[in-house]
């Protein structure tokens, strides 16, 4: 009898393992992990000359924003010591946007630590304006890493499968290599509307210096 009851316990078990591993932990992974079908994969590419003009361009908006402590270099961690580090740019179907994956690399300052430096990562947004992108920052960002390899790999896995899975924005729908996204991301929306904040802010100072305040 209590052999009999051991072997339902088992099947029991087993079924149950099945279900979870079949249904609910695989689903999971699935929802966590979302890459473009290949179907919708932006294929559109820059010449070299352009891509290396861009991130020059980039390079001096970032360090522009660390020497203000702008989008995500408000913490005071960012000063004249701070590296830019451009890891990937992509850009829409008809060049007028852009997604930049960026990493700062910051000095150590303890002496209790045994590397140099620290990495950081997140994305920004640009909206081609004239000859050049005017970047907004929308995120994530990934702190505090002792390696620019596994950063980058980090804030790459977001972009490209992550983001279209991400239960903290209901509008992440697509990855950044995802030619939906150019056209159908709330993000851009977003990105818009900063951008002309913005600008309300700055003709307003140049109006009204003693009454402006930078908007958050």
């Amino acid at each position: 009898m209590r052999k009999k009851v051991l072997i339902i316990v088992i099947v029991l078990v087993s079924i149950g393992l099945f279900l979870y591993f079949r249904y609910i932990y695989g689903w999971s992974e699935f929802k966590f992990y979302k890459e473009t079908p290949k179907n919708y994969l932006n294929s559109s590419v820059i010449n070299k000359e352009n891509y290396s003009l861009d991130s020059a361009n980039i390079v001096f908006q970032m360090k522009g924003f660390i020497k203000n402590h702008q989008e995500s270099y408000y913490p005071i961690e960012y000063n004249d010591a701070t590296q830019v580090i451009i890891d990937t740019i992509l850009y829409s179907p008809d060049y007028k946007k852009n997604a930049v994956l960026v990493i700062t690399k910051n000095p150590v300052k303890s002496q209790s630590v045994n590397n140099k430096w620290y990495y950081n990562a997140t994305c920004y947004l640009g909206i081609k304006q004239q000859d050049a992108f005017v970047l907004s920052w929308i995120g994530p960002n990934y702190n505090d890493f002792s390696d620019l390899k596994s950063i980058s790999q980090k804030i790459r896995e977001y972009c490209f499968k992550k983001k279209s899975a991400s239960s903290q924005d209901n509008d992440a729908q697509y990855n950044l290599d995802d030619i939906r996204y150019w056209g159908e991301s709330k993000d851009w929306q977003r990105v818009k509307d900063k951008q002309q904040l913005q600008k309300s802010f700055e003709d307003e100072k140049l109006k009204n210096p003693e009454n402006t305040y930078e908007p958050k």
